[in-house]
């Protein structure tokens, strides 16, 4: 595995643009598994709610020459839970991005207060069940609406070191 030398962040209310054409240039099947619709353009007040960070809600971005290559979040879903996503850009998933983007959204959860977290995807996306299964044993997946929800104690070090996107 070829390791990415992309900077992981916090992300700024000045990194809408690139955010914006980093969605734009997600692949129909990546966009989809993300947003669980395909989104090459999303409305500019969704952008910026994706890359919010206040107190209930944190955004990591990964930059590699100038553009995001890869996007974390996490925000609160009920006091002390919050539901956490990510997508790495199609040409570098698998070189450990997401590993290093779930370790700054945990450490982020944790400061914020955050106990359990949810991760939601589509049954048949096995690459992330599988590393969700991997990363967290202990999460036990229940079915609602048509997605696996997967909850688990937010925690600091051996999760997020498991995990391997």
């Amino acid at each position: 595995m070829e390791q990415t030398q992309a900077v992981v962040r916090r992300s700024r209310a000045d990194d809408l643009e690139g955010f914006e054409a980093f969605v734009a240039g997600l692949s129909v099947q990546t966009s989809t598994r993300r947003f669980f619709t395909p989104t090459a353009r999303m409305p500019r007040a969704h952008a910026r709610l994706l890359i919010a960070n206040d107190p209930t809600r944190g955004s990591f971005l990964a930059v590699e020459g100038g553009r995001v290559v890869a996007h974390g979040c996490w925000a609160e879903v009920a006091p002390g839970a919050a539901e956490m996503a990510l997508v790495v850009t199609d040409a570098i998933q698998r070189r450990g991005l997401g590993r290093r983007l779930t370790r700054a959204l945990m450490q982020d959860m944790l400061d914020a207060g955050m106990r359990r977290m949810e991760m939601v995807v589509e049954p048949d996306n096995r690459a992330v069940v599988d590393l969700i299964c991997r990363s967290w044993p202990e999460a036990r997946p229940r079915l609602e609406d048509g997605l696996l929800t997967f909850a688990t104690p937010v925690t600091r070090g051996v999760a997020a070191e498991r995990a391997v996107a």
